[in-house]
């Protein structure tokens, strides 16, 4: 069921007078509501009847949602900034893709949910949470979805995969074995939280309070730590990944094994497996690094200055702070990578033409890769996969963007003076100035 504007509008009101406790008042009974892309912004809906509702693409930034009734909700892409969902029951709800910086969670109830499925609205809940999307939240269909049978029991976490949490504050929350794949907790406050089996993978945790929060058994492998919180008690019975450190004469060494892996297509030598290995503050400038194999690499303020990175995988590095100027990146693969503060000035990350016997073309994928605050100053992004990257007061001045997919990106606070966006795919773009 859908409701019109105005028919949201009068339930609304009615619900304010209801928490008012004045005549004619009555409480907000929304459940299984079709909601998505609705007005909500700075509502109070505190006390409301919101499960299972459909708020996908919602405008909730500033609202009351103290001890709302909002498990099973689909909250896909939503905005939250600054709402306050302290109290709230939102076990097994969907917050992939939302924004949700300096909201308030605290306290919040987001256990795993349990549903039975006895009406098929149940079993539609479940294939929506379920179904293949894109990185901009993009229904890919239903693809191979498993049958429902009626009256089977399913397991639905919270997820915040991707989602924007800068600030947000979940102390004393209940998130055990919820999922904050790629998600950005920067400052987030986790004090007294449980996190036990909770996923972080690629979650960026800067400046995080993780103090008096159990995470036993949570996974952080791949997540961006200050070194500091490594060293927590909390962190203690937690999955981490332990990037291993190589001694310059080993680099070097391997660096020697790749080139003659590529000068020779593959018959001697062998090909740089860099996997999880700590390259921090090393001088890479002018390295040959075609076809390296890099991911959940930490390269921060690593020197990489018109290193060739062709082909290279480097999905989830932390590559924060480093010096990519004039760095070939083309057709790389970037997902979820770090590029926060880094200097990729001149960088190509455009795609590599005309390889092999089937004269292929492989595009850059830097699907949900951050770009905060980073340099790409005259960079050639051309055809790139950026698909839900975040580009937040970054440098795109005389960027080439031609024809690249930025579907679900964020642009807010970016320099796009003589950037040439033509042809590129700007659907669900957050922060693009409408005239460019």
């Amino acid at each position: 069921m859908r409701l019109s504007p105005e028919a949201l509008d009068a339930v609304v009101q009615l619900h304010e007078r209801f928490l008012a406790r004045k005549p004619g008042g009555r409480r907000a009974l929304l459940s299984y509501v079709d909601l998505s892309g609705c007005d909500l912004a700075a509502s109070n809906l505190s006390e409301a009847d919101l499960t299972a509702a459909r708020l996908r693409g919602a405008n909730l930034a500033a609202a009351n949602l103290r001890r709302a009734q909002l498990s099973l909700c689909d909250l896909r892409q939503a905005t939250l900034d600054g709402a306050d969902m302290s109290s709230a029951d939102m076990r097994g709800s969907c917050f992939r893709g939302a924004e949700m910086n300096n909201s308030v969670l605290a306290r919040a109830d987001l256990r795993e949910a349990t549903v039975v499925l006895y009406e098929p609205r149940q079993a539609q809940v479940v294939r929506s949470f379920r179904e293949p999307f894109s990185a901009d939240g993009t229904d890919l269909g239903d693809g191979d979805v498993v049958p429902l049978p009626q009256g089977a029991s399913c397991n639905l976490r919270s997820d915040f995969t991707d989602a924007a949490m800068r600030g947000s504050n979940l102390e004393g929350a209940d998130l055990r074995r919820a999922n904050f794949t790629g998600s950005i907790l920067e400052g987030a406050n986790f004090a007294q939280a449980k996190l036990a089996g909770a996923t972080f993978h690629s979650a960026v945790l800067t400046g995080a309070n993780l103090r008096g929060a159990d995470l036993e058994g949570a996974d952080v492998s791949d997540a961006i730590l200050d070194p500091e919180a490594l060293e927590l008690a909390e962190l203690k019975k937690a999955i981490k990944s332990s990037h291993a450190i190589r001694s310059e004469q080993d680099v070097a060494a391997a660096l020697g094994e790749h080139a003659l892996w590529l000068d020779s297509q593959g018959q001697k030598g062998r090909r740089a497996l860099l996997a999880k290995l700590d390259l921090s503050d090393r001088n890479l400038a002018d390295a040959r690094l075609v076809m390296a194999l890099l991911p959940g690499a930490k390269l921060h303020r690593t020197n990489l200055q018109r290193a060739l990175l062709a082909m290279a995988d480097l999905t989830s590095a932390d590559l924060r702070h480093a010096l990519l100027a004039e760095a070939d990146l083309r057709g790389a693969t970037l997902r979820r990578a770090c590029f926060n503060a880094a200097n990729l000035a001149g960088a190509k990350l455009g795609p590599l033409l005309d390889v092999g016997t089937h004269h292929a073309d492989f595009p850059a994928n830097g699907e949900r890769a951050k770009f905060v605050g980073s340099n790409l100053a005259g960079a050639n992004l051309r055809r790139a996969n950026l698909v839900g990257a975040d580009f937040s007061n970054a440098d795109l001045t005389g960027a080439q963007l031609q024809e690249a997919k930025l579907d679900g990106g964020t642009f807010a606070g970016a320099k796009l003076e003589g950037a040439n966006l033509d042809g590129a795919s700007l659907s669900r773009v957050k922060g693009l100035p409408a005239k460019r």
